[in-house]
């Protein structure tokens, strides 16, 4: 006996043809998803200095912080100059009183 295949109706067809066309628009978001993520990372790439030594991905942060402990480095050295001239000058004061 041969077998013979089945008739190929004109529902399935019309599946088919939704199933392809569903595929093809799929496929569309995952390359656009796809092309979205390697843009930002080459933008995020070009933006990061990789000339330091132990800096992490988003070495602003650490930039950020080392400035802000010179800052205070220097402010608390122009506080002690500023007492050592206080302390000089009442002492000089002093002296000139007597």
């Amino acid at each position: 006996m041969a077998e013979s295949k089945p008739p190929v109706d004109e529902q399935s067809e019309l599946q088919l043809k939704a199933q392809k066309r569903r595929n093809l628009w799929l496929a569309a978001a995952l390359v656009g998803f796809v092309v979205i993520v390697g843009v930002s990372t080459a933008i995020r790439i070009q933006e990061t200095d990789f000339s330091g030594g132990d800096r992490l991905y988003f070495s602003g942060y650490l930039d950020e912080a080392e400035k802000e402990a010179a800052d205070r480095e220097a402010e608390a050295r122009y506080d002690a100059l500023k007492a050592e001239e206080a302390a000089a000058r009442s002492e000089a004061q002093e002296t000139g009183d007597e």
